[in-house]
């Protein structure tokens, strides 16, 4: 059980976190093509589409990740492996914080989107650094 529910983990990590780079490298460029009065519906539209990805990867990191934790970790004393799987905890947070701030159709949420490429770059960064945690604690 513990293997398939690692694959669903690193499998929600790179939809969610694949997705994002797509947007930085692949969409924000490619939004400067378009003339101005196509790029906001046409981004509607994938930020749309992306959610549909984005929401179930974070249930199912957070679900995967809970079992994990509590699979591995539940029973060791307090260390460096609990200093590190905090941190990446928190991180991983914060970019499911960015992922839905991004895609949510929330008026509230306009000022955060409209500096998307920004805030696309940092969730990226906090995303690699989640990953090289990942990778610190299987070794």
């Amino acid at each position: 059980m513990s293997a398939f529910v690692q694959w669903v983990h690193v499998t929600a990590a790179v939809v969610l976190v694949g997705g994002m780079v797509c947007l930085f490298f692949v969409l924000e460029p490619s939004l400067q093509e378009l003339l101005p009065e196509q790029r906001q519906p046409f981004l509607n539209q994938v930020l749309q589409h992306f959610r549909w990805l984005t929401v179930p990867a974070i249930l199912l990191l957070l679900v995967s990740g809970i079992y994990s934790v509590r699979q591995y970790y539940w029973e060791a004393a307090w260390g460096k492996s609990w200093v590190f799987l905090t941190l990446k905890i928190v991180l991983a947070f914060f970019v499911f914080i960015i992922a839905l701030g991004l895609t949510l159709p929330f008026r509230f949420l306009e000022r955060h989107q409209a500096r998307r490429a920004l805030w696309l770059a940092v969730g990226i960064g906090l995303a690699v650094g989640v990953l090289l945690i990942s990778a610190y604690l299987r070794r």
